[in-house]
């Protein structure tokens, strides 16, 4: 093998072994590079408990109030997986309806433990954990 070959299948080796390397984003984090992370699929999801455990629930849509998956304010994990473009990002309130305070949740953005996620102080249950706290939300265009 030529030196410039062997050269070269290490620098490669190198670029591959240091992607992991690159420190993920504080809270709302996104896929790791070669994660097992599904394909967007167009749905808000949030599951009872950390770590993606626990029941499950979906939302294609917007909604007023998570009693309709029975899930108001009872998840600790939540992940978006909606289509890239407009109306990518999801707002978690505080209250039904979409009232309180808001977190915005960027595209492909996951929080897997929300207890170590607060909603802002722009509104009703503003500095409160998010975890357990999320009653409503909607898809909107931009964080």
């Amino acid at each position: 093998m030529s030196k410039n070959r062997i050269t070269f299948l290490l620098a490669t080796a190198l670029a591959v072994a240091t992607v992991g390397l690159v420190p993920a984003a504080a809270h709302a984090e996104a896929a790791p590079v070669g994660s097992t992370r599904a394909a967007a699929d167009g749905n808000l999801y949030a599951w009872e408990h950390s770590w993606k455990n626990g029941r499950q629930a979906a939302w294609y849509g917007d909604s007023t109030n998570w009693a309709d998956r029975n899930m108001r304010n009872q998840a600790s994990s939540v992940d978006n997986q909606g289509y890239a473009g407009a109306y990518d990002d999801v707002r978690l309130y505080w209250d039904v309806s979409y009232g309180g305070a808001s977190y915005c949740l960027p595209n492909a953005n996951y929080l897997m433990d929300m207890r170590y996620d607060y909603f802002p102080r722009n509104g009703a249950g503003g500095g409160q954990a998010l975890d357990n706290n999320i009653s409503s939300h909607r898809w909107v265009n931009s964080c």
